[in-house]
């Protein structure tokens, strides 16, 4: 069953079209990684798909709703980190995903106090976040994205501003939330080592098209070069601009 589903969906800001004709289908339980170069179009996907940004023409479908029309309903089945999370400075922590526990019903104190504790922020669950480091407010992003255990987890560049021991501990934390769950997620990142080890499929954007979508079993032990051969070939003139559309609508 495809969780998220985008038939030709087309985004333009200004003279710039963000996304051009995207079609694809993400199915559920699977880990997706979504791969490409800076203004390749990975940020505005993942807001087509929120419903942060609406699209200006195509067919959208996640979770059953239209993005576009039903975006209360459906993001309450949604966890998702931006690449800078939205924090209130004078509030903690645990203030921040009381907010959570407000409007998704079910969340208990305890859950809170676990999801916290995960995401290494137990010792400073009571502070302000106007005092915490920026690797610590990304950790706190996470914490807000995996509460109440969403049916559809969307990281964008989760790893930005984390040390190795940050980068290995979320890399624990999804891997976890990944075996304990039917969730599906979708992970855009610039690093390509983590998404390899994450990831069982990945989708090849640029220049807002989906130039690849491809299965791990399917590539090299060389994720960096697949990336280069697949943007390259993707965008040459022999293939035009977009490759393996047919596994791209078929879902990963």
């Amino acid at each position: 069953m495809a969780v998220v589903e985008l038939k030709n969906v087309v985004k333009q800001y200004g003279k710039i079209r963000a996304l051009d004709g995207v079609s694809l289908e993400i199915e559920q339980g699977s880990c997706v990684g979504l791969i490409g170069v800076n203004g390749a179009g990975k940020s505005t996907l993942i807001k087509i798909i929120t419903g942060l940004a609406l699209r200006d023409s195509g067919d959208a479908n996640v979770l059953g709703f239209d993005p576009g029309r039903r975006r209360p309903e459906m993001l309450s089945r949604i966890g998702l980190i931006s690449e800078t999370p939205s924090l209130y400075p004078f509030l903690t922590g645990t203030e921040h995903l009381k907010l959570i526990q407000n409007v998704k019903p079910g969340i208990s104190d305890a859950e809170i106090d676990g999801i916290l504790e995960k995401v290494g922020l137990s010792d400073r669950k009571n502070d302000k976040v106007s005092g915490y480091s920026f690797g610590m407010r990304q950790r706190l992003g996470m914490a807000q994205a995996l509460l109440g255990n969403p049916d559809l987890l969307l990281l964008d560049e989760p790893t930005n501003g984390l040390d190795p021991v940050g980068v290995r501990d979320l890399r624990t934390i999804v891997t976890d939330f990944k075996a304990k769950s039917a969730s599906t997620v979708l992970i855009s990142s610039h690093n390509l080592h983590e998404v390899g080890l994450l990831c069982d499929s990945y989708i090849f954007i640029d220049k807002g098209k989906i130039v690849a979508v491809t299965k791990r079993e399917e590539l090299g032990d060389d994720l960096e070069s697949e990336f280069f051969k697949r943007i390259e070939a993707g965008t040459s003139p022999d293939t035009g601009n977009a490759i393996d559309t047919g596994n791209a609508t078929g879902g990963v």
